[in-house]
């Protein structure tokens, strides 16, 4: 069922993180991965196929889109992981900070699908956006970054409807995790141990497990399962759908 032999695969932001467990997966189940990010080894471990990508930069999406252009002649599924969180009062952000947080995690999505869609030839291409459940509902100090995964969660919807309507055969679908146990992740907790909320990063990740019904945070694994769903062939009758990775949190 999730069979990606044949297929050529382009996980941004992959480094480490949510993005690295993807790829491994995506490869896992045959697809031919690259792997881009703006530090591709952070810590001293760079998978194989790692592209520098400054995914805000026109000229590094050209230069990574041609690489696989030359080696694999065609692009079969994008993953849009790549994203910063802002963790601020609302007003305390800044406009730039605000328009950091716009042109890393709205702007590159745009960019991304634009340059690859020539690319997707197949019949049968596959695009997952990262986006969360901050881009459904509101969360404290986070303003800036669920208006950008907002507007993930409906540009994935609009871009989806015209490539369906156009014959493309490319798909677009949306991920939305919930609190994922990464170094980003865990840097939302920063702020309210430093203010004294918590004594310490322990009790704060405790506080939020419990917040969750099926009682854990996710893990990078919790979040390529369902990515490999979206790109693989399973999801073939699946279009501009959001898939929510939360554990219930969302629901309470």
């Amino acid at each position: 069922m999730f069979d990606l032999k044949g297929k050529v695969a382009l996980v941004t932001g992959a480094a480490k993180g949510i993005g690295r467990d993807v790829a491994d997966t995506l490869e896992g189940h045959g697809a031919t991965v690259v792997a881009s990010d703006i530090d591709p080894s952070p810590d001293g471990s760079a998978r194989g196929a790692m592209l520098r990508h400054d995914v805000t930069s026109e000229a590094d999406w050209d230069a990574v889109l041609g690489d696989i252009k030359a080696r694999e002649g065609r692009l079969d599924i994008l993953v849009n992981n790549a994203g910063i969180i802002l963790n601020k009062p609302f007003l305390d952000t800044s406009l730039d900070e605000l328009r950091r947080v716009l042109r890393i995690n709205v702007e590159s999505v745009w960019i991304g699908m634009q340059k690859a869609a020539p690319l997707m030839t197949g019949g049968s291409g596959s695009i997952v956006n990262l986006s969360s459940i901050y881009g459904q509902l509101a969360g404290p100090m986070h303003a800036a970054y669920s208006a950008s995964k907002g507007a993930v969660r409906l540009m994935t919807k609009g871009v989806a409807v015209e490539f369906a309507r156009s014959g493309s055969g490319i798909r677009v679908n949306s991920v939305h995790p919930g609190p994922v146990e990464t170094a980003l992740g865990l840097s939302g907790l920063e702020p309210a141990v430093a203010a004294g909320r918590f004594p310490d990063m322990e009790a704060a990740k405790a506080f939020v497990a419990s917040g969750f019904p099926m009682g854990r945070w996710a893990n990078t694994g919790d979040v390529a399962g369902a990515v490999l769903f979206l790109a693989s062939d399973a999801s073939r009758f699946m279009t501009g759908t959001e898939l929510v990775v939360d554990g219930g949190y969302s629901l309470l």
